[in-house]
């Protein structure tokens, strides 16, 4: 087998071969300082029309976006104010510059502020420059602007090497493809990627220009405190994640929301996976008889939207709802109060039962975040692992029967193992997904009970977004970021972070040990 040679030893060869033969090299640097001249060199008149068109379209969406045409007169009429900087990009830069500046400056000009001799409005449709920053807006533009010019770089070496490999292609004396051959060879080496274009912008703009956003705000001093656009946010490096940690009642209040977020991830995905297994292996059972009514009956939870159940079971567990009503009616309220505090779900002999206000019922209100779940979760389980079972080869089972085995023998070494070999990506993805199960604390609890005051730390009271005993790390993300009094930007974008590490490393992790994944027939 061949050895693939690194990336050093194909510098080098790159290095030997422009020694030897420098020709190659002049086509690669014309093609350098403007795209096509190389190919134009090299007599390829079609590549070297794509690639100017690729420069002249970048040039002109700057130019295009750009005020440069207003620059000379109005600098002469307004120039900067003494002591100050004129931001010519600012003022007169297109999508491309202007949107790195920002990106980098996050702005320099305020609302409510002079510049050049003029006050600065959050709006000015007639002169843009009297326009003040939006560091939020500057930061998202910038981003856009970065990706663009991320696009044409790769256009651009493309270019310069397509110019290198074309010349020394002909010093060689070897046949030049042409462009309309160039032309049919690319789209058969990528037609798999240009078929994925759409959905790679779909991507692009949905996914990963929100996730960069909310990344690069981790770095900032965004919060409401900041009221833009009369005041500009800045660039403060890791001081925010050094917050997290060093203030050690944040990082006990992280601790505790982190810990809840993965008990809260394996107990709903391990107990939704159990009971759907067990439900389906009994449907599945030769002596249950009218298979298709009991799917159809157990399938009901997960067909009505997830939204509507957990209010309805927020509502059977407010103080007056349909659970205590029962327990009085019933007259067991006594009973299983004293049950519950038996156990320790209940820190109080109460009655009713304070299901999710109490500050000492943290623990009650956890389980029954987890039973809900249970009750949402388990059918898909049990749907999935029905078709899973249907799939099973029988002759396994005939085989295990003549040689003597039981029942629970074939189950745990037939059954068992090639169920989690097909359900494996689902049980990962599972987790990933309870670890960010958003709807189940807010619209079930809302976060609640609350803490006890006195384990809040005074620096938490003052900025707010104080989470909830039943808060997951995503809801408390939410509160950080829209709850009154808080709106703590950038630390709610530190959490975000923090989500996508844990989850990313889970998921590859088990994703790559799964044999179920990778394995091919």
């Amino acid at each position: 087998m061949k050895k693939k040679k690194s990336l050093f030893e194909r510098i080098k060869n790159v290095f030997s071969d422009v020694k030897q033969n420098p020709d190659p090299l002049k086509s690669a640097i014309m093609s350098f300082f403007i795209m096509g001249l190389g190919q134009l060199r090299n007599k390829q008149k079609s590549k070297a029309a794509v690639f100017f068109s690729v420069l002249l379209i970048f040039l002109l969406a700057e130019l295009i976006t750009g005020s440069y045409q207003f620059a000379f007169d109005e600098i002469t009429r307004f120039p900067a104010d003494a002591g100050t900087p004129l931001y010519f990009f600012r003022d007169y830069g297109g999508i491309i510059s202007k949107g790195l500046w920002g990106l980098f400056t996050l702005g320099k000009v305020p609302g409510q502020t002079l510049y050049r001799g003029q006050f600065v409005e959050t709006f000015n449709k007639t002169i843009p420059w009297l326009t003040a920053d939006n560091s939020v807006t500057l930061l998202g533009t910038g981003l856009i602007a970065l990706i663009l010019t991320g696009i044409f770089v790769s256009f651009w070496l493309m270019n310069v090497r397509d110019a290198y490999i074309s010349r020394k292609a002909h010093v060689r004396g070897e046949t030049i493809e042409t462009g309309l051959v160039y032309v049919r060879r690319l789209w058969s080496d990528m037609f798999p990627y240009i078929v994925l274009i759409p959905a790679l912008i779909m991507i692009l703009f949905f996914t990963l220009i929100p996730f960069l956003f909310s990344f690069l705000l981790a770095f900032t001093n965004y919060t409401y405190r900041i009221p833009i656009p009369n005041q500009l946010i800045k660039w403060v490096g890791f001081d925010t994640f050094k917050l997290i940690v060093a203030d050690a009642g944040w990082f006990k209040i992280f601790s505790q929301v982190l810990g809840w977020t993965f008990l809260y991830a394996i107990m709903a995905s391990a107990s939704c996976y159990l009971l759907g297994m067990i439900q389906a292996i009994i449907i599945e059972s030769r002596y249950v008889k009218v298979k298709k009514l009991w799917r159809t009956i157990l399938i009901v939870p997960w067909a009505v939207p997830a939204m509507i159940s957990l209010m309805v079971f927020r509502n059977v567990f407010e103080t007056n709802g349909l659970a205590n009503q029962l327990l009085y009616m019933t007259k067991t309220m006594d009973s299983v109060s004293s049950f519950l505090y038996g156990i320790g779900l209940q820190g109080a002999l109460d009655s009713p039962i304070y299901w999710f206000s109490a500050v000492y019922n943290g623990n009650l209100a956890k389980v029954v975040v987890i039973l809900v779940n249970l009750w949402l979760g388990a059918p898909y389980f049990m749907m999935l692992i029905t078709g899973v079972l249907t799939t099973l080869p029988k002759d396994l089972y005939e085989a295990a029967s003549i040689d003597g085995a039981s029942k629970w023998q074939s189950f745990r070494n037939i059954t068992l193992p090639l169920i989690l070999k097909a359900t494996v990506p689902a049980i990962v993805m599972t987790f990933t997904f309870n670890f960010n199960n958003f709807g189940a604390i807010f619209f079930l609890t809302g976060g609640g009970p609350r803490w006890d005051d006195a384990l809040i730390p005074m620096s938490m009271k003052i900025s707010g977004g104080i989470p909830g005993q039943t808060d997951i790390l995503i809801s408390w993300i939410y509160n950080l970021s829209f709850a009154n009094n808080a709106q703590l930007y950038n630390v709610a974008a530190v959490y975000s972070i923090l989500i996508f590490a844990f989850v990313g490393f889970i998921s590859v992790y088990n994703l790559s040990r799964s044999k179920g994944l990778w394995e091919e027939d």
